[in-house]
């Protein structure tokens, strides 16, 4: 037979033609059915620009692709791509909006293709979700084209009723029957009629199955006396090649792509190069793709080499083995901890995470990792102490509970082993009772007298070591904005904590450094809320100065927001706008998804307090709590932002009600600062639903609570919605000193905020006709036509819409327009 040929398909080109006029079209046949192949001839005969990237089936290959892609973006925009790097596949609201709003400032031209090859054995929901959004996005220029065996895991129902998104079929795929005769006659010159019509037969326009026949034809394998395609691959695609070349092909398997010297290295054999020439060569379904530099095998005869190959074999395990070698080497640990995890070799993958050295600020997602901990027996675990504490460490981080035993438990027993255990050196022995200790810690989280208890004792068994288990770059505050709102959990006790917490930071000597300038952020945060605003700055700076020396992102970022809330408090309005609207531009120069919640959380709290709606991040206005990129520990904090946007926005009714969750969610941790404004929060829904006087009587029970640490800032910070119902209760309660103050505070901050002249855009009538058809699914030519306007009119009034409302997304505009009251309510 002939070397493998394309023939050129005018009618499938044609076809695939049409994903110039949609945002996204998925093409789904199953294998076998020349998709990638007819995608690639499309592509070059388009000459189109593009990025490729074929999924194999491997756990966190998202993350690789998310790699690739920001690498391609980079050659178009530097910053843009470095930013989408650093900021990863976006899995909260505030990460989803800085990554289209990053991405629709990309040039990608007239036309940019991004192919998702294999998109079946992706199962990552913030990928899908991501490539939803940017359909209905409809970025100028970027067209995705998704390319799978399965479509059940997409939900592109929505997408398809709203005209953006078109489907290639099988159907379509298929060869017809002048189109088999044309590919046989390419192939074989002299192939008959009778065999002609038995290939059409037998095949139903199947591309692969006609290969494959014709290879047999080539070998002798007449038409029709292999019933299954099985059979067919080993006759015409593995039994003519010699024993050498097949014992390479089935330890290739292991593998769903690989360069030559990956090859190599895992079958241990020399002449890898000299076979995969040959092979590429003679062998449709071995092959070579220039743009990425790797080998492919493809899955029909994938699937049959795995078939044949024992994958429970000491061999497999052995080549898995060799495969986790090679990530090592290349300093991969998660991808080589998954194949190790194949291979058996459990212990190799703890012996390896024991290595305080190869101990990365990554949380451990390898496949297999949480079945892996969890089978591994506890006196297996006891000898690799640090990569069981590391595990231990990132599952409290994350909330996960484990039903066997508890995480304290485990860590009381890991500390009874290791202080009876004999025959061990005795600095090592002390190390690891030192790192256990510093993770018991975190059982203690907000218990700030327990969380501290141990630190003498850890100082002294790390005898001047740092934590291997809690790096420098964990970040301290939890995401939150306010360190003390964390730690606060009972009344009365915030004056006696804010002191210890700033006359004690042991912790820093043997956490890296990490939460250096903690102890004046406490002063700073504590004299701030208590109304002592002469010393909130000095304070402050002090803890801005600390952290600097040890790159403390998180203790900056709160330390600089109470300075904003302490600018606005003296009247300097221009000044705190300016130094919120620089923590945001620094924010957006770290690429960091926590950091980028933490000042949205900012911004939403400083825009509420001055009665700017509007300008709260959107995710907050409309309470998109699949959000915010916080630790476990932190989490009830935006649900606080979300309260005041409420109430900033006078939704009194539907802030009453979630007032009831609220109350939970701040029990969890038993915050103080949260159950303050939560009650600042129902007695101003309830006077406003009921009457000042309903009002004033929630009001009165939430100041006595807060009496008793001399809270003043929940109140002052909420002061053109309590004003009222705080002189009504100074009426009946002459001589309240604490009350009066607080008064009189509120209502120098009222005639403060009152001095902004900031007025809010509105959406013209013609603005909310194009968002009204956007939300019914039009897409800007549909719009664009309906109104006698040409599309990239359209694109400018949308353009405009986003900047007025405040979003960077069509999404987030039509959401943001219905909780305005510029829509109504429709399901998106």
């Amino acid at each position: 037979m002939k070397n493998t040929k394309l023939l050129v398909r005018a009618r499938l080109n044609s076809t695939l033609s049409a994903l110039y006029n949609y945002p996204l079209t998925i093409l789904e046949a199953p294998m076998g059915y020349g998709k990638t192949t007819a995608v690639k001839n499309f592509i070059e005969e388009e000459k189109l620009k593009s990025f490729w990237f074929t999924f194999p089936d491997l756990k966190n290959s998202e993350e690789v692709f998310w790699n690739k892609f920001t690498d391609q973006i980079i050659n178009f925009d530097t910053q843009a791509g470095l930013a989408l790097k650093s900021l990863g596949i976006p899995d909260d609201a505030p990460q989803m909006e800085k990554v289209l709003l990053t991405l629709a400032g990309v040039p990608f031209g007239e036309c940019f293709l991004m192919v998702l090859d294999d998109y079946q054995h992706t199962h990552d929901i913030r990928l899908n979700k991501l490539i939803m959004q940017l359909a209905q996005e409809e970025l100028g220029g970027l067209h995705i084209l998704i390319v799978t065996r399965d479509t059940t895991d997409i939900d592109f129902v929505e997408l398809l009723s709203k005209g953006l998104c078109f489907i290639i079929s099988r159907q379509h795929l298929k060869f017809t029957e002048p189109e088999i005769q044309d590919y046989c006659r390419l192939m074989h010159d002299n192939i008959s009629y009778s065999d002609l019509r038995k290939i059409s037969e037998y095949t139903d326009g199947w591309i692969s199955f006609i290969y494959i026949i014709l290879l047999g034809l080539e070998n002798g394998v007449p038409i029709g006396m292999s019933t299954t395609i099985e059979e067919m691959v080993e006759k015409a695609l593995f039994a003519p090649y010699d024993r050498q070349a097949q014992d390479f092909l089935l330890k290739l398997s292991i593998m769903e792509y690989f360069t030559a010297n990956q090859a190599e290295f895992v079958t241990e054999n020399g002449n890898a190069k000299l076979i995969l020439k040959k092979l590429t060569k003679e062998n449709a379904f071995i092959f070579y793709d220039e743009k990425s530099k790797l080998f492919k095998i493809h899955s029909i005869l994938l699937d049959y080499l795995r078939l044949k190959q024992d994958f429970s074999t000491e061999e497999s395990r052995r080549l898995y083995s060799r495969l986790g070698d090679w990530y090592i080497e290349k300093q991969e640990f998660q991808t080589a901890y998954g194949y190790l995890n194949r291979a058996g070799q459990t212990e190799r993958i703890l012996s390896h995470l024991n290595n305080p050295q190869n101990i990365q600020n990554v949380l451990l997602k390898f496949a297999g990792a949480d079945e892996m901990f969890d089978s591994t027996p506890r006196n297996v675990l006891f000898q690799y102490p640090f990569a069981y504490l590391l595990y231990i460490f990132h599952s409290m981080l994350l909330g996960k509970q484990n039903a066997a035993l508890g995480w304290k438990e485990r860590l009381d027993e890991l500390l009874r082993y290791y202080e009876k255990l004999d025959g061990i050196n005795e600095n090592y022995r002390n190390r690891i009772l030192g790192e256990t200790l510093i993770v018991l810690k975190f059982i203690y989280f907000n218990y700030w007298t327990e969380m501290i208890a141990s630190d003498k004792e850890i100082i002294r068994l790390l005898n001047g070591q740092n934590s291997c288990i809690v790096l420098q770059e964990y970040t301290f505050t939890l995401g939150l904005p306010q360190y003390i709102y964390s730690l606060f959990r009972d009344p009365g006790s915030l004056k006696e904590l804010s002191v210890m917490m700033a006359e004690y930071s042991g912790f820093i000597k043997f956490l890296n450094g990490c939460g250096t300038g903690g102890d004046s952020l406490a002063l700073a945060e504590y004299t701030l809320e208590t109304g002592d605003f002469e010393n909130v700055e000095r304070n402050s700076l002090q803890a801005i100065a600390k952290a600097e020396t040890m790159s403390q992102i998180s203790i900056i970022i709160c330390a600089r927001f109470c300075m904003i809330r302490l600018r606005i408090v003296q009247g300097r309005l221009a000044e705190a706008l300016e130094l919120l609207e620089q923590l945001q531009r620094d924010a957006e120069r770290i690429y960091s998804p926590l950091c980028n919640t933490t000042v949205d959380l900012c911004r939403g709290y400083i825009f509420a307090s001055i009665c700017q709606p509007e300008r709260i991040p959107p995710w907050l206005q409309i309470g998109d709590m699949t959000a915010g990129s916080l630790y476990y520990q932190g989490m009830a904090y935006n649900y606080l932002i979300y309260g005041k946007a409420l109430l900033a926005s006078k939704k009194y009714a539907k802030l009453e009600a979630l007032t009831v969750q609220l109350s939970k969610y701040f029990s969890i941790y038993s915050n103080q600062l949260g159950f303050i404004h939560n009650g600042i929060f129902e007695a101003a829904a309830q006077c406003n639903l009921y009457g000042i006087n309903t009002g004033s009587s929630v009001l009165k029970a939430v100041l006595n609570q807060a009496r008793k640490d001399n809270l003043v800032m929940p109140f002052v910070e909420n002061a053109p919605h309590i004003t009222g119902m705080l002189q009504l209760i100074v009426q009946s309660n002459p001589g309240d000193q604490y009350v009066d103050h607080i008064l009189s505070l509120c209502r120098k901050y009222e005639q403060i905020i009152q001095k902004l002249s900031y007025h809010p855009a509105h959406l013209s009538q013609r603005e909310i006709n194009i968002l009204e058809m956007a939300a019914e699914g039009l897409s800007r030519k549909e719009m664009a036509a309906q109104l006698c306007i040409s599309e990239e009119t359209a694109k400018t009034h949308l353009k405009n819409i986003y900047q007025k409302l405040g979003v960077s997304s069509k999404v987030l505009a039509i959401k943001i327009a219905q909780d305005r009251g510029y829509l109504s309510a429709i399901e998106m």
